[in-house]
């Protein structure tokens, strides 16, 4: 491939005459238009000096007509000179004639009259002028000689014939008369055409000749565009097929440091540009294991052909291996001769061929871990692959087990089994399936399962199976055993049937007792919610007649220690009776006897009845109460329907419980927000942590908290379950959560509209 691209002159060469002589699409516009530009700027060239030689010519001919009007007027007044002169050395007045000389004075077309002072004709120097007739007859204006500036001055006028002339009249008294001088302007441009003409001729040839280059120069860049547009074709069906197989082409001039990249080339390597390429820029992107390619180039070099595998950097960053064809090409051009190559890339075949091994690798470590003994043979019965296992079962080294030892050199050197069991033959006998049992000196067995496989060889796996040999002679001494131990389970049923009636025997004692603690507990419970009138009357005896006699309200109590015991004896009693209170609602609720009447009710306004139930309280300990909304604003006049006295204590006993929860000076923060069909109210405090035990000891009835304990918070520990209670009897919820940043949040959740529960405590 790389020898019959090197005899056909290297496409590469020709890619790199397009990539220096016909730049890419973008350059060839610019040199399109470039192109048209040039022949533009000649017929501006072309238009700019004809308007140049035109300039001149009018220049030329305005000095041609000054020149001619001067020597007209010098020729007058010198002619002018001699007439006069002659008269007065004659002592004539005006003569007849003109003086003889004259001809030194003539010009093409120029004519001189001798007029007198009536502006007839004297003596002229063309025939045709008649002497004594009118000057003025000359002229198409007759009166034209009347109007002559008479000191010299060339002036135009229109002669009879129609032609225009140059005019001038010199008088001088001294010849009685005056010269008229004529000459037409055609007469006297005549040595201005000629130039005209000759420049003309020049300039017309010199246009040609430009003209001529110029479509010369057009229809050669036609063809050399044509041919471009040709070399660009094939260059981009020669790329479309390098891109397509991935290869690029390499031209190294041996003894330079430039390398000529097609542009394949670089796409492989994710750069862009096209043309030589930096040898020091190539060897940056070589990988440092293949630092010695252009070494290697060189060596190909003295020996005709190179075939070589390296690796490059992508401009993504990762490598592509990269596998070179050279030849060596003699190149009067580039001395000692270039190198000329294809670069494939075979990245994949080399990931494949590294899959594959790792493929391998891991078959043989699959094979090795295997518990069982693996051998292969191939169709000529010669060893493919086997495990360790298969080795040390035959007691076979490594030598013996080589790649392609003979089928009988290995089993001469193996192991030979006492014993050989065939167990299967296979249900299909074309495939040389079969499976037995071997036994070797050692004690161990071997279950051989051997299969041919498609190329004609065949996969032999042998298991160890010494373990279930043993658990075979196990399971005959078991049998026997288990014999006996049917027997003795037969003389133990009888034992069980009675251990059986005696369980069922305890069970219905349990389910009586349980029933009975039941029924206790709802008699007791009963009790109490009974025993409401019974306790509360006696204690509020109590707390009023201690009361009338704190106050001394029929008079003094005759000493001042009966007033204090009156104020203990009444406060103890209130606070007996705030336990007895607790108590009695927590057995009506477990008795089933509360009853809810839901109706209506403000927000703010269940809010501030609860509020009201502890605010003696936070002040005894100087605790904030914040309630959210009050019952002013829009949001605390929403409407739930409860049982306002219901929640109202619920919600007295969890703010009763923050207030003991917080520190002297501290806050507790009631919030309400509606959500949807529910509100939730906040009930939060800057008290102390509780840990999830704790929690659940707080809203288990009569659970009490050392630390409350410790800082005292006494009291009958029924609060939380009340809330708890009351809350759920509404079809609501009640959470409880505590951390070291934010003390205690508890989240009551009520349904806006009726939802009753039925509530089971028992």
């Amino acid at each position: 491939m790389v020898r019959a691209f090197a005899a056909s002159g290297g496409l590469l060469r020709h890619e790199t005459t397009i990539a220096h002589g016909l730049p890419p699409l973008p350059h060839r516009r610019r040199e399109a238009l470039l192109d048209k530009s040039v022949i533009v700027l000649v017929l501006v060239f072309l238009a700019i000096s004809a308007l140049s030689v035109i300039a001149q010519f009018t220049t030329s001919r305005h000095e041609q007509l000054e020149q001619s009007e001067r020597a007209l007027a010098i020729a007058a007044r010198m002619l002018a000179g001699e007439i006069a002169a002659r008269t007065l050395r004659e002592g004539t007045t005006l003569p007849s004639e003109l003086p003889a000389n004259l001809h030194a004075l003539m010009e093409p077309g120029r004519r001189f009259l001798l007029v007198d002072r009536t502006g007839h004709i004297r003596a002229a120097s063309d025939p045709a002028a008649i002497p004594g007739l009118s000057a003025g007859r000359l002229f198409a204006d007759p009166l034209a000689i009347a109007r002559l500036d008479r000191r010299g001055t060339v002036e135009q006028f229109r002669l009879a014939d129609g032609a225009l002339a140059s005019v001038v009249l010199v008088e001088d008294a001294a010849i009685g008369g005056a010269i008229l001088a004529i000459q037409p302007v055609e007469d006297e441009l005549a040595p201005w055409r000629r130039r005209v003409a000759t420049l003309s001729a020049i300039l017309l040839a010199f246009g040609a000749v430009t003209i001529a280059f110029t479509l010369a120069f057009h229809a050669q860049r036609q063809r050399a565009a044509h041919a471009g547009n040709r070399a660009l074709a094939l260059r981009s069906q020669f790329e479309v097929a390098l891109e397509y197989g991935r290869c690029g082409l390499w031209d190294w001039p041996i003894a330079g440091d430039q390398v000529l990249w097609s542009t394949s080339m670089r796409s492989l390597l994710g750069i862009g540009g096209v043309g030589a390429t930096d040898r020091a820029m190539i060897e940056a992107r070589l990988h440092p294991e293949d630092r010695d390619l252009f070494s290697r180039l060189g060596r190909g070099a003295e020996t005709g052909e190179l075939d070589c595998l390296f690796r490059m950097r992508h401009e993504s960053g990762s490598w592509i291996w990269l596998r070179m064809r050279a030849i060596f090409v003699e190149d009067a051009a580039a001395r000692p001769g270039r190198l000329l190559g294809i670069v494939m890339d075979v990245t994949r075949e080399r990931e494949a061929e590294a899959e594959i091994h790792r493929a391998d690798a891991r078959l043989r470590d699959a094979i090795e871990s295997i518990s069982e003994a693996f051998v292969l043979w191939d169709d000529n019965n010669r060893l493919v692959l086997c495990n360790s296992k298969y080795q040390s079962f035959h007691g076979l080294s490594s030598e013996c087990v080589r790649r392609g030892a003979p089928y009988k050199a290995v089993m001469a050197a193996a192991r030979a089994p006492q014993m050989l069991i065939e167990i299967d033959r296979g249900t299909e006998p074309t495939t040389g399936a079969r499976c037995y049992e071997a036994q070797f000196e050692d004690g161990s067995w071997l279950l051989i399962s051997e299969r041919h496989t498609r190329d004609g060889g065949y996969v032999s796996v042998g298991t160890d199976i010494t373990a279930r040999k043993l658990q075979e002679q196990q399971f005959v001494e078991n049998e026997r055993q288990l014999r006996m131990t049917v027997t003795d389970l037969g003389n133990s049923r009888e034992a069980f049937r009675r251990q059986a009636g005696q369980l069922a025997e305890l069970a219905d004692r349990y389910l009586e007792q349980k029933a009975e603690a039941i029924s206790a507990n709802r008699a007791k419970a009963e009790f109490l919610a009974n025993m409401n009138h019974e306790i509360r009357t006696p204690l509020n005896h109590i707390i009023g007649f201690a009361e009338i006699i704190e106050t001394e309200m029929f008079g003094p109590a005759g000493s001042p220690r009966y007033v204090e015991y009156a104020r203990d004896i009444r406060e103890s009693g209130a606070s007996l009776l705030g336990l007895i209170a607790d108590i009695l609602d927590m057995a009506r609720i477990e008795a089933g006897r509360v009853r809810l009447e839901r109706a209506p009710t403000p927000i703010g306004a269940l809010l501030a009845a609860a509020a009201e139930h502890v605010r003696d309280a936070a002040e005894a300990k100087g605790v904030t109460l914040r309630l959210e909304p009050d019952t002013e604003e829009q949001a605390g006049q929403r409407l739930i329907h409860v049982d306002a006295g219901a929640v109202s204590q619920a919600l007295a006993h969890l703010m009763r419980n923050g207030i003991r929860l917080s520190p002297a000076g501290g806050r507790v923060s009631v919030r309400a927000r509606m959500a949807g069909d529910h509100v939730n109210i906040f009930i939060a405090d800057r008290g102390c942590h509780l840990s999830p035990g704790e929690i659940d000891r707080l809203i288990a009835p009569f659970g009490h908290i050392d630390s409350m304990l410790e800082d005292g918070c006494k009291g009958s520990a029924l609060g939380m379950p009340i809330a708890r209670a009351l809350i759920e009897l509404h079809g609501g919820t009640m959470r409880l959560k505590s951390t070291p940043e934010i003390g205690s949040l508890v989240l009551v959740r009520l349904p806006v509209a009726p939802n009753p529960v039925q509530l089971s405590l028992l």
